[in-house]
This record gives structure tokens, sequence and C-alpha cells, in this order.
């Protein structure tokens, strides 16, 4: 939450000036002028970035807003721009500069034009938060983990299992919520190809869970979060627990973190808090609850 609320902050401390969009480009970038107190930035934005923007500080560089141009060439040349009102040329190197700007993302580099862009310029100040223009992704998730059950709710302590998940979803709408909350809804499918009961006896069994809502939460330069609620059922060769069926409805809440730099490849770790019970099919519900640790890659296209 704190850094959604930094984040927040310093989108709100940019005054944009003029926007610069590349036509008919099946990337969609676009390259913004904005004002800082700290001096002038360029804001990207395209497809290819797994965040809603990049900035680029450009300093005391020289600026005309009417003709348009914008012209700035860094100390050790790892950084320039020459923009006009119908073109952009911007070069940066990012394993030059962080060396004298720290906290430069990596992400700089998608950045770089490679020589002369077409422009299409558009007036500015954008509203925050700004308009999101990232497509809708489809998202493959492979996790495996472990479980410790809890004494809560009919359930006992003291059953470990080891469990395999496959998931597959994709997001249904754009940005919308309040602050830190806002995001986007992805509906998701999950499949657990593996269940094995490790103590106290050994079981096994698959589940397959229909129904997974999971909310992606605006990404970060190095990360992004989700939380997500899912239904489902399983089946095992034994009963679990004792006196039970060997079919059960499975529920879960919980939520993770993506983490890399840039790209679309990602190293999950999630939590979620797991239940199992026959429904109230026979009368009596005991259950299983526990908490579980998954770690695994995620895939974003």
């Amino acid at each position: 939450m704190l850094a959604a609320l930094l984040l927040m902050l310093q989108v709100a401390g940019l005054e944009t000036m003029a926007t610069c969009r590349v036509p008919d480009d099946p990337q969609q970038r676009s390259f913004s002028l904005a004002r800082r107190d700290s001096g002038w930035v360029v804001v990207f934005r395209a497809r290819t970035l797994d965040q809603p923007s990049v900035e680029l500080p450009i300093g005391a560089a020289h600026v005309n807003l009417a003709p348009f141009g914008v012209s700035y060439k860094s100390a050790n040349g790892g950084r320039s721009v020459e923009w006009t009102a119908s073109t952009i040329n911007l070069q940066v190197n990012h394993g030059l500069e962080v060396n004298i700007e720290r906290d430069l993302d990596p992400a700089v580099d998608l950045m770089n034009t490679d020589g002369l862009l077409a422009c299409d310029m558009g007036p500015g100040p954008f509203s925050a938060p700004q308009a999101d223009t990232r497509p809708l992704f489809t998202e493959w998730i492979v996790a495996a983990g472990l479980a410790r059950s809890v004494n809560l709710f009919q359930s006992t302590r003291g059953r470990s299992y080891a469990v395999q998940t496959v998931g597959w979803g994709r997001e249904l709408t754009a940005e919308w919520g309040p602050g830190s909350l806002r995001g986007r809804f992805m509906w998701a499918a999950e499949a657990m190809p593996i269940f094995a009961q490790i103590s106290p006896s050994t079981i096994y069994g698959i589940g397959f869970a229909p129904v997974v809502w999971r909310w992606n939460f605006v990404p970060q330069p190095r990360w992004s979060a989700f939380a997500e609620l899912a239904m489902g059922g399983m089946w095992s060769t034994e009963p679990i627990p004792e006196q039970t069926s060997r079919g059960n409805f499975t529920a879960h809440w919980g939520g993770g973190v993506r983490l890399r730099p840039y790209g679309p490849h990602a190293l999950l770790v999630a939590y979620r808090f797991q239940h199992l019970s026959n429904g109230n099919q026979l009368g009596s519900n005991p259950g299983v609850n526990a908490h579980v640790v998954l770690v695994g890659w995620s895939y974003r296209s």
C-alpha cells in the first residue's frame, strides 16, 4: 500500500504539457513531456511495458512550447532527446545513466526510438489517475507449494499437504477503483493435477476450480500484486478428513506478488487460506482449513 501511495504522489506531481503518439504503431507507443519541480520528464507508455508508464528525467532541457521543440543531451551522452511537433528521436542507455541516477528504471531502454519516429501531437495535461492504455492480458500460472492445516471451524491441525497447480486467466476490465485499490478484474480457472497428503496418512487427489476471481492491482516498475477468491472441487483416493466423502468442495482466498523488472515472465510468490469440505452433503460437515504457500512462474501475453 505504501508503494501504491508513493506512485500516486509521484503521478500527481507531474504537469503534462504535450503528448506524441506514434501513428499506426502495434506497440501503441506514446511520449509525454511533463514538468516536475525538479525539471522536465519524458513519460513513456507502450504495450511492451508491464506498468502504466516509465519516466526519463531530462532535467534542464531546452523546451519551446510554441512552436514545440525539445532538445536535451546528458553530459556522458547516455540519454538524448530531439523532439519536434512531427518527429521524436530519443536514445537512452540505462547502463550508462544509472551510474548518475541510481533510481533510473531499467525499462527506460524500451524508450529508444532507434532514429526518427513520426509524431501525432496532442495536448496535456492528463487527469489523475491517468487513462489506462495498457491492453488486457491473459496469464498462465504454474506453481507448487506446501500446506499445513489449522484448528479452525471444525478443522483439525497437524495435516500436511503438497500441491501443484496450473491456471489460466484473462483480464475482463480496464483499470477502475479508488486509490491503492485501483486495478483490473480477471476471471481465471485453475487445475490441481497433484494433491498429496503427507501426514497423518498418505492420500492423493486432483482438483479443479472453474471460478477464480482475481484482482490485479496497478503494476509497479518491478513487481505487481493481486488478490483472489476461488471455488471448485477435489476428488481423493481416501476421504479427507475421515468420516466424510472422497469428493469435496474447495474454496480459497489469498493473494500474491509477481516479481520481475519487466517483460512477460515473472517469478510468483503467493499465499492462500484453503478450505475443503463436503458442503453439508452428509449431514455433518467436517473439513480442513490450511495455510498454503506457493512459489511458481507467471507468463502474461
